[in-house]
């Protein structure tokens, strides 16, 4: 079996000022590619499931950046053409894996999943067996579904499932040559913008164990609940119930809609309470006997923001709060001055509120440099 992996993954913030070029791009190719093996990445998964089963793999292109604004038109160009050309080079093929997101946009492309997916379709033929991964944040269409054999959003967030989904990706490839599976997919959609929501308690929960038990019905090969992407202007923004059966396009019908309706129906349940600064501050400080986190998720990096807002940092220190820390403001320039200076220096900055003006003011303060760290880690829990 020859099997060949590809991607481009990216969660785009249409609302970001700047678009992301190629150049942001961590970009894997050939043996670069294949030193994921092991990991628990959606690419790591795929290829351990090959290994295990004696495939031989054909590593093209897997690029990703990290959440960021819309992807400049000549980098989608690049990478798509790269992995078009890779994989008319490498045929035939007996399957082809693609590592997405879900929620990608490019210059002049809503859909850049749809896009690509029905490029690779129209190239490989009707007959070769072609499925991807996704994280469960993307804004997904039926045009894309229509492209792929197979639909395998990860389950969890936080994002703890996308090897193991991968490997349902590869066994199913195996399943439509071994079988003469054709399987089929519908994507319903529900107009809901989600909050960040975890599965792993709360409503979260809650719903995908009702998912995960439709799942289980004869024919249904794989549901995949997408809580969609909502910092995303495009047509198609929203939720959805993907479903993959084994031919029924009926069934999948069925089984989207009524998942759907029951996602409808808990909509209040997923409603956040969302606090100011300044209120997140005072009700902490009332229940002050024990450690309180405040969680600032209107500037995350996570979801393609600058990370660079000062509104909670100016609020702590406005309170002048005891035996609290801060982390963290993106700011270069700060980061710069520190290394400049070095550990144990005191140094005047302009902390922050630098990328737009949605972020708060600079906070203009005199700051001790702790500590200096190169900013190279190496990830030990979520993929």
């Amino acid at each position: 079996m020859k099997i060949a992996i590809a991607g481009i993954v990216h969660e785009t913030n249409t609302y970001c000022r700047d678009e992301t070029p190629a150049a942001d791009f961590y970009q894997r190719r050939g043996e670069k590619l294949l030193q994921l093996k092991g990991t628990e990445t959606s690419v790591g998964g795929a290829l351990d499931a090959c290994e295990q089963r004696g495939a031989e793999v054909v590593p093209l292109l897997v690029a990703g950046a990290q959440p960021s604004g819309t992807i400049a038109a000549d980098a989608y160009q690049g990478f798509k053409q790269e992995i078009l050309e890779g994989l008319a080079a490498s045929m035939p093929l007996d399957g082809v894996f693609l590592d997405l997101h879900g929620a990608g946009v490019a210059a002049g492309i809503d859909d850049l999943e749809g896009d690509l997916t029905t490029a690779v379709r129209e190239l490989v033929g009707a007959d070769v067996p072609l499925v991807a991964t996704f994280d469960l944040h993307g804004n997904v269409t039926q045009g894309m579904a229509d492209a792929l054999d197979g639909v395998f959003a990860c389950h969890h967030y936080p994002h703890i499932d996308l090897h193991l989904r991968a490997a349902e990706c590869i066994d199913l490839i195996y399943r439509m040559h071994d079988a003469g599976l054709k399987p089929v997919i519908h994507v319903e959609p529900v107009p809901m913008l989600l909050p960040t929501t975890t599965t792993f308690e709360g409503i979260g929960e809650e719903m995908l164990l009702a998912v995960l038990g439709a799942e289980s019905e004869a024919g249904v090969i794989d549901i995949s609940w997408f809580h969609g992407f909502p910092y995303t202007d495009v047509p198609h923004i929203g939720s959805y119930l993907a479903v993959t059966t084994e031919g029924d396009r009926a069934q999948a019908e069925r089984v989207a809609r009524g998942l759907a309706a029951s996602l409808w129906d808990l909509r209040e349940k997923f409603r956040p309470r969302s606090l100011s600064a300044e209120e997140a501050v005072a009700e902490a400080r009332a229940i002050a006997e024990k450690p309180v986190v405040i969680n600032e998720t209107s500037d995350n990096c996570g979801g393609g923001s600058p990370g660079d807002g000062t509104h909670l940092l100016r609020a702590m220190l406005d309170a002048k709060l005891d035996s609290a820390c801060f982390g963290f403001v993106v700011d270069g320039e700060v980061a710069e001055e520190a290394h400049r200076a070095g550990v144990g220096a005191s140094i005047d900055i302009s902390l922050g509120g630098k990328y737009d003006d949605l972020h708060g003011d600079p906070i203009v303060t005199t700051a001790y440099v702790k500590a200096l760290h190169d900013g190279r880690l190496k990830m030990r829990a979520m993929m």
